[in-house]
């Protein structure tokens, strides 16, 4: 299921949030973390597509 824009820049500001708070308790290296910021790169990569391709 595709997301509108608005849907995954608001998922990519939670993905960004829930990642810094792993960042903040768990520290920078944990596993847990670390999935965050490759989940939250993937949406970022993701939305850049889209606005490329709307240009």
């Amino acid at each position: 299921m595709n997301k509108t824009e608005s849907e995954l820049e608001s998922t990519i500001l939670c993905k960004r949030e829930a990642m810094v708070k792993s960042g903040l308790s768990n520290g920078l290296l944990h596993s847990e973390t670390l999935r965050l910021s490759m989940e939250l790169d993937q949406l970022i990569y993701e939305s850049q597509k889209r606005k490329q391709r709307s240009n």
